[in-house]
C-alpha cells in the first residue's frame, strides 16, 4: 500500500466513524431523542437568536424546506418557539424554550467531550501544518464534490 492509499483509508475510515455518531438520536436533557439535524437546527437557533427561517437555512447549509422540517419538529418537541416582529407581523423568528437550552448547552458538552481531543491535536499544530491541512480538506471537498 503505498501513502496516498494510507491516507485516503483513514480519512475514510474517519468519515464512517462520523456517519455512525451523527446517525445516532440523543438525548440532550430533555427527555427527547434529538437526531443531528435537529440537534445542530436547535444550536443554530440558540447560537443566533432572533433568526428567521431564511438566516437559518442559510447558516445551516440547507434549503428553506429542510429548515422549515427541522423547525416543525422542534416546535413541537417544546424545544423552541417562535415569534414575529412587532412591526412586521409576516417575519416569523425562532427562540430556545427553557427546555431547548438545556438541550443547547448539554450538545455543547457533548462536543468538547467528544471532539476534545481532535480540537487539542489541531491546537498543538503549527499554522503551517493546520494550514496544509485545511488546504487538502477543501481541495478533496471541490474534487468529490465536482468530479473534477
Amino acid at each position: 500500500m503505498n501513502k496516498y492509499d494510507q491516507i485516503i483509508k483513514l480519512y475514510f475510515k474517519s468519515i464512517k466513524s462520523m456517519e455512525e455518531i451523527e446517525s445516532t438520536p440523543r438525548d440532550f436533557g430533555t427527555g427527547d431523542l434529538l437526531y443531528s439535524s435537529e440537534i445542530h437546527t436547535l444550536v443554530a437557533i440558540g447560537k443566533h437568536p432572533g433568526c428567521n427561517l431564511t438566516e437559518l437555512a442559510i447558516d445551516l447549509d440547507i434549503t428553506k424546506g429542510g429548515a422549515g422540517k427541522f423547525v416543525r419538529k422542534l416546535l413541537s418537541k417544546e424545544l423552541i418557539f417562535k415569534t414575529q416582529f412587532p412591526n412586521n407581523k409576516k417575519e416569523v423568528i425562532f427562540y430556545l424554550t427553557d427546555k431547548g437550552e438545556i438541550a443547547y448547552k448539554s450538545h455543547e458538552h457533548f462536543e468538547q467531550v467528544r471532539f476534545g481531543k481532535i480540537f487539542e491535536t489541531m491546537d498543538s499544530m503549527g499554522d503551517v501544518e493546520v494550514g496544509i491541512l485545511e488546504n487538502f480538506l477543501i481541495k478533496l471537498n471541490e474534487i468529490l464534490v465536482t468530479g473534477e
